[in-house]
């Protein structure tokens, strides 16, 4: 983006010893013209760049000679053609105000910046879109009182029809207009009210789905967000789904694109953390096989996001855990846990999904043969070695359950434990320092006194 013109002042006339222009030895002087008119307006419309450069010349003459140029186009073409140049660079002049402390955007909207920006469209010049865009963006962006003198003035609708018509507008345009709408939703203290956002989800819904295959990822990733944070709202949600977007936000959980993968596992992530209904729609879109690969994604915000979406179904209902099962989810939470390599948010997602597992399994103890099959026992093992507490929490907590249950798998989980190193670190959570008195602590010492009473006597010292 181009950097802001900088003001140089110009000599009046009078004070060179001129009135209305200047004298023949200092300037050649004619009255231009239509056709030299002409040779000061590029094809697309814009004033040359000479002109512009002369004006913040240092000669005085040059000055002078733009000067009376610009006034010319002015009195004989129309002020679009002049004036939108000025405006593009005015709008990123207050756009980068605006992006500096809020007592600095403040100052900007004193002095009556969003109505003017909101003026400047409908508009073809594409600076002039761009800057002011940014601009709205970052004043709304900034509290919720700016948002809603901009939702007022009628901000909301700028980028709502750019989005609406892509094809009218640059690639450039497209992605500040995705841009704008993420930072009108960023002040998470206030939500948009539904009837704001319901302008908006059907327009970006009908943006995403249409997108050509090889649109701009980083665009589709702001869409997805605003989509994303939009969803907070369950009424909203529940808008989003009759649109038919779920798919198409599943398709985009594949792409090649970690930050567009990651807002839409996250975006479809919600449906799930949602009612049994909306839980039912993203399955159907088939989000679960999509979590797959996910989980094992290069990138930690995928695999966070993934295994985040897979637990809130692991806690849902029966036909939605077997759905799960089905789609081979329960050994890549396995492998998740049990990957030491792995960072401690991503193993602890993974281990949330299995404890939720084992809360379903409570209520329905068929469930409890294929964690063992799946290896989940081990996993739980291997989740108390990390140094994560919550992580450790929901392994000793999962075990104790499991323990507990029918007693026809309680002899072989008990086996499978102590063959997995589980004794050893059951006794070193009771007793490192760190977790000793800690409800981790206290749950693995009620796990040996009751399934492995030979070794739960304390060390002597």
């Amino acid at each position: 983006m181009s950097s802001p013109i900088e003001t140089t002042a110009v000599e009046d006339p009078r004070s060179i010893g001129f009135q209305d222009k200047p004298s023949d030895e200092d300037v050649d002087w004619e009255e231009e013209n239509d056709s030299d008119l002409d040779s000061f307006i590029t094809e697309d419309q814009k004033i040359i760049p000479a002109i512009v450069s002369d004006i913040r010349s240092d000669d005085r003459r040059t000055r002078l000679i733009a000067t009376i140029k610009l006034r010319r186009l002015l009195q004989c073409r129309p002020p679009e053609v002049v004036v939108q140049p000025f405006r593009a660079e005015a709008a990123w002049i207050v756009s980068n105000i605006a992006s500096g402390t809020s007592e600095q955007t403040a100052t900007v909207v004193e002095a009556g910046a969003i109505p003017k920006l909101v003026a400047m469209f409908p508009t073809d010049v594409t600076g002039v879109q761009e800057n002011a865009l940014w601009a709205l963006g970052n004043i709304g962006g900034d509290c919720e009182e700016f948002r809603e003198m901009v939702v007022e003035v009628g901000g909301i609708q700028p980028p709502l029809d750019v989005l609406d018509a892509p094809e009218k507008y640059t690639e450039k345009v497209q992605n500040t207009a995705s841009w704008v709408l993420t930072c009108y939703l960023t002040p998470r203290y206030a939500e948009f009210r539904l009837d704001v956002m319901s302008q908006m989800i059907p327009i970006l819904a009908k943006f995403l789905r249409s997108a050509p295959e090889n649109s701009n990822y980083e665009t589709l990733g702001y869409a997805v967000k605003a989509l994303d944070q939009i969803c907070a709202n369950d009424e909203a949600a529940e808008l989003t789904i009759t649109t038919g977007i779920l798919p198409r936000l599943v398709e985009f959980c594949t792409k090649d694109d970690a930050n567009l993968s990651s807002q839409a596992v996250g975006c479809v992530g919600r449906f799930t953390a949602g009612s049994e209904a909306s839980t039912d729609a993203a399955i159907e879109a088939g989000l679960l096989e999509a979590l797959k690969p996910c989980i094992s994604h290069r990138q930690v915000a995928v695999r966070d996001n993934a295994c985040w979406a897979a637990s809130n179904v692991a806690a849902a209902s029966l036909s939605q855990v077997h759905a799960l099962l089905r789609a081979g989810l329960l050994p890549t939470f396995v492998t998740v846990v049990g990957n030491k390599e792995e960072v401690p948010k991503t193993r602890n997602e993974a281990t949330w999904a299995l404890a939720k597992l084992v809360n379903t399994a409570l209520v329905h103890p068929e469930l409890v043969d294929s964690l063992i099959e799946a290896n989940c026992v081990e996993a739980f093992s291997n989740a108390m070695a990390t140094h994560h507490f919550n992580t450790q929490r929901l392994a000793v907590e999962s075990l104790q359950k499991l323990l507990g249950g029918e007693s026809r798998n309680r002899e072989k989980i008990s086996e499978l434990l102590k063959a997995a190193d589980g004794i050893v670190r059951l006794r070193a959570l009771r007793d490192k320092k760190d977790t000793r008195g800690s409800a981790v602590g206290m749950t693995a010492h009620e796990i040996l006194r009751e399934h492995y009473p030979t070794f739960a006597q304390r060390p002597r010292v």
